[in-house]
């Protein structure tokens, strides 16, 4: 039976420079990974690819970043709209809210209330209770409720 000797992976110039050039494209480190398998020294597990390149994975994501960051900043300064509401929504934490229309009020609404419409609904006919009148308790009830 073979045995198998654990050999630490030495680090590639080749890989690093793939790496760059993959994240720079914008390409998911699965990817990346399956992609390289046919250079020298490349590393076959995500685990391993983090291990040794895992700061060179984040510096290019950091740079990639802030590229785009800046191309977005400067549209937005620019008076680019869309640019501007992206910026506001990921930095400032403005969110666009619903807006509310409100309709003018025409002259059918302005003389019926909700409980005339309702009267009308049931079909009742004209002011059986008028906003003069006051509905409270009978004298008795109300004697005893404040005593």
């Amino acid at each position: 039976m073979a045995k198998v000797i654990n050999e630490k992976l030495p680090y590639s110039k080749a890989v690093e420079t793939h790496i760059k050039k993959c994240i720079a494209g914008g390409v998911p480190i699965k990817d990346i990974l399956l992609s390289m398998q046919g250079l020298q020294h490349a590393p076959g597990a995500v685990s391993t690819l983090y291990k040794l390149y895992g700061d060179v994975i984040h510096s290019a994501r950091v740079d990639l970043n802030a590229r785009v960051g800046k191309k977005v900043i400067d549209q937005a300064l620019e008076g680019d709209f869309k640019s501007q509401e992206l910026f506001l929504r990921s930095k400032a934490g403005w969110s666009p809210k619903e807006t509310v229309e409100t309709a003018e009020a025409t002259d059918d609404d302005l003389g019926s209330s909700a409980l005339d419409e309702l009267m009308g609904m049931l079909g009742i006919q004209g002011d059986v209770i008028s906003p003069e009148d006051s509905v409270g308790l009978p004298e008795d009830q109300e004697n005893e409720e404040t005593k």
